[in-house]
């Protein structure tokens, strides 16, 4: 596994301390790192719609003498030729991509790192507060926004078979009050959206947040807006040098924390599960 860079960490520890104009830098500066060597304050600035002056005047605040400085405190990353996409450039991407020598075993190379990424995940503090919060809620909401339907519908039904009130929740009211207003005290919700990422996630982040909804988000790395919010976010890398972005370290997160939930639950889930396969042997859910 790798070791977060002392840059990253303090960028996330700060980030809802700054300014809008400061944070758009701190966001190009957390999903652009491999670039960071390569740029000036000035390149940065034009590249997040502000200006040298705020870069610099943003370093500093986080404890940077200038850019120079910033840059010398990187530990050195995985080296790859490889460099993120934007949705619009994706098809071009790919064509060039297939050109590459050994693209499949950088695509494994990528993929492996973004498992190893996943797991360190769940080595920290905000790993194990949803995990608490999946298991003690007084009810679990569960959205999956676009293509994160599926995987986020897989995790539910698995979250559902180790404690009960868990729901998925697809807004189909239009403006999901299944979820923002369900009645409970103590609802948690689990909200998956990744780029090109819906508005409605961004919006539904806001609700809850002013609503006093507490709410994990499961995103990508890339997510411009994640930290605006008061919330609980694991983010993942889901770019593996494929023509669409990788589920599978979503996946593998869920996994995780569906473990975590019943090492939370510990021998209080014996009962339910007792009863779960007693009612799907009667039904005869499953082939003898």
């Amino acid at each position: 596994m790798t070791t977060k860079p002392e840059l990253l960490t303090r960028i996330e520890q700060t980030f809802s301390l700054h300014t809008p104009s400061e944070k758009r830098v701190a966001s190009w500066l957390l999903t652009h790192v491999a670039q960071i060597p390569f740029e000036t304050a000035d390149s940065i600035g034009k590249a997040t719609g502000t200006s040298g002056i705020t870069v610099g005047r943003y370093l500093r605040k986080i404890g940077y003498r200038n850019l120079e400085d910033a840059k010398a405190s990187l530990r050195e990353l995985p080296g790859t030729s490889y460099q993120p996409w934007g949705m619009n450039e994706r098809l071009d991407s790919w064509q060039q991509q297939q050109q590459l020598p050994d693209r499949a075993r950088q695509s494994l190379t990528l993929e492996i790192d973004a498992i190893a990424h996943v797991y360190q995940l769940a080595q920290g503090e905000t790993f194990q507060r949803i995990t608490r919060q999946l298991a003690q809620a007084e009810a679990v909401f569960v959205l999956g926004i676009q293509s994160t339907r599926g995987i986020a519908n897989a995790f539910f039904s698995h979250l559902e078979y180790l404690r009960p009130r868990v729901n998925y929740s697809e807004g189909l009211s239009g403006s999901w009050v299944e979820s923002l207003n369900s009645g409970f005290e103590k609802p948690y919700v689990v909200l998956t959206d990744t780029r090109a990422y819906s508005a409605i996630a961004r919006q539904y982040c806001r609700v809850a947040s002013e609503r006093q909804i507490p709410l994990a988000l499961v995103t990508d790395i890339w997510c411009p807006w994640a930290r605006d919010y008061a919330i609980d976010l694991l983010q993942v890398k889901t770019d593996t040098g494929h023509f669409w972005d990788s589920l599978a370290p979503v996946s593998c997160l869920f996994n995780l924390l569906l473990s975590g939930v019943a090492e939370q639950l510990g021998d209080s889930l014996t009962g339910r599960l007792q009863t779960n396969r007693q009612l799907q042997q009667e039904f005869g859910q499953f082939e003898q």
